[in-house]
């Protein structure tokens, strides 16, 4: 149980951890490095007011004690501070120097702003001449008015570099020229470049739909106000007058579809950055349903058509097949071909013509098909002609049906035809 609780607190104290501020320690003057002799003073800004809070200061990561939010120093090293309800600050690194001349710049430049340079040397003669430097390429002239700084208006990220200044002194006896240490300068970003995210990419016309343009500000920068547009296919659907960062439709339409983007600008600064690009694209249920449908219902056709040509090939192939190797009925005496055919010696007399029988294919039970010939009998002559054969020969048909008999008729039968043979 106490396990629990103590999990509890911790996950309790690192929440508050995550969401409470920096503290943020400001040198004034707000320049470095330093001239030696010369002293800094240091406040510690927190969340509560000024005057009421107290700092744990700390110098090299060793804390020096809790001291007033607003401390005085002449030391060179690395300043934190932490006020109560906030966390433990970046920290200010603390420069003196004794070079007769030394170029000095803010602490911390963000985008957008004013970079400020200052060359400053002791006073040991008359400065006749001073110039800047950016990678050693020269930015300007200073020939008169020499306590005017050099400044550098809506720097940007990539002004980051390398400063130097240089300086011609005179003195009654002689004249000399002086330059001072490269200065590195980091200008950091205003606020990160901002990413649109939404609830759904997808959704379902009628359904609400959120997106939120997200971007971290600087923990130096905490109080810059920020300005959100919001557009789709590159037209604005959301002015900057908002300080929302949050675009809310609450029923989505399928016109609403397209690829949106978002705008963060930080209007003092004058910085400007744009998102992503985010495609949304809304969902009809009934029209995607029914474009399902007629899509299933197209394959289904598709398949059946094609088993449908399968089939028939098949089956053309198979009947053809059985065609050619079929074998003559058993039943079947004779082709009509094989037969022989009339012959005629006289067209002009007549003969008697006498029926040959054959039968043909007799398959039904109880019916017999008899194929008939015709042949002449007698003397034939020389001059006796072949008919051509044609498809309607003298062939006859005849089907002879076949009467059952009783089989005490049989006996009576025999003896008829016994008593035919006997008279004959």
């Amino acid at each position: 149980m106490l396990l629990w609780v103590l999990l509890l607190i911790l996950g309790l104290l690192s929440r508050q951890a995550a969401i409470a501020k920096k503290s943020v320690v400001e040198p004034r003057p707000s320049w470095t490095p330093i001239l030696e002799g010369e002293a800094v003073t240091l406040i510690c800004h927190g969340v509560g007011p000024l005057k009421e809070e107290r700092a744990w200061w700390y110098k090299n990561q060793q804390l020096r004690g809790i001291l007033s939010t607003i401390i005085q120093t002449n030391h060179p090293g690395e300043y934190r501070c932490q006020t109560q309800g906030s966390t433990l600050s970046d920290p200010v690194n603390l420069v003196f120097s004794s070079d007769p001349l030394i170029l000095q710049t803010p602490y911390s430049v963000f985008e957008g702003d004013t970079l400020v340079l200052r060359c400053r040397g002791k006073n040991t003669g008359t400065v006749s001449h001073m110039t800047y430097y950016k990678d050693k390429r020269k930015l300007r002239d200073l020939i008169t008015d020499f306590d005017k700084f050099l400044s550098l208006s809506q720097v940007g990220l990539n002004d980051s570099s390398k400063y130097q200044c240089t300086r011609v002194v005179s003195s009654a006896w002689s004249t000399w020229r002086e330059t001072s240490k490269n200065v590195a300068i980091q200008v950091q970003e205003l606020f990160s470049p901002p990413e649109l995210k939404t609830t759904t990419s997808e959704p379902i016309e009628g359904t609400p739909v959120n997106l939120s343009c997200e971007t971290q500000l600087s923990p130096q920068r905490l109080d810059t106000k920020l300005y959100f547009s919001f557009t789709r296919d590159g037209m604005v659907i959301t002015s900057s007058g908002k300080n929302s960062h949050v675009l809310q439709i609450p029923t989505i339409q399928t016109k609403d579809s397209g690829s949106y983007r978002c705008e963060a600008k930080a209007v003092t600064q004058n910085i400007l950055k744009q998102s992503n690009y985010v495609k949304i694209s809304v969902k009809n249920p009934i029209r995607s349903q029914t474009n399902t449908n007629i899509m299933e219902i197209t394959v289904a056709l598709i398949i059946i058509f094609n088993l449908t040509i399968v089939v028939l090939v098949v089956y053309f192939k198979l009947l053809r097949k059985s065609g050619r190797s079929s074998t003559p009925n058993p039943y079947r005496v004779s082709s009509i071909s094989d037969l022989q055919e009339p012959v005629y010696s006289n067209p002009s007399s007549q003969k008697e013509l006498m029926p040959i029988y054959g039968n043909v294919n007799p398959v039904a039970e109880n019916v017999v098909y008899s194929e008939v010939t015709s042949k002449e009998y007698g003397k034939e002559a020389n001059n006796t002609k072949k008919l051509p054969e044609i498809e309607d020969s003298p062939v006859i048909y005849a089907e002879v049906k076949q009467k059952h008999q009783p089989r005490d008729s049989k006996k009576t039968n025999a003896a008829d035809r016994r008593q035919d043979v006997a008279e004959n």
